[in-house]
């Protein structure tokens, strides 16, 4: 798989967000909520829940994992 084809992936599935933590893990959800805007792009406020199991060790684990997980 490609970078490039990760990052078609991410553009093609909207609503998904790659998350990072402070101890270098990655993760791509979309279980969440943000505030609603009056127009995008606008400042808003998100929060995720993210599973233990969603925390990979780098962005492409992470993005391949959702991947295979959306099918």
């Amino acid at each position: 798989m490609t970078d490039k084809e990760r990052i078609d992936w991410l553009q093609k599935n909207n609503g998904c967000a790659l998350v990072s933590d402070d101890q270098g893990h990655w993760a791509v959800v979309e279980d969440g909520f943000q505030s609603l805007s009056s127009g995008p792009p606008d400042d808003c406020s998100t929060t995720f829940f993210i599973k233990k199991a969603e925390w990979k060790t780098t962005v492409r684990k992470a993005i391949d994992s959702a991947m295979k997980e959306k099918g």
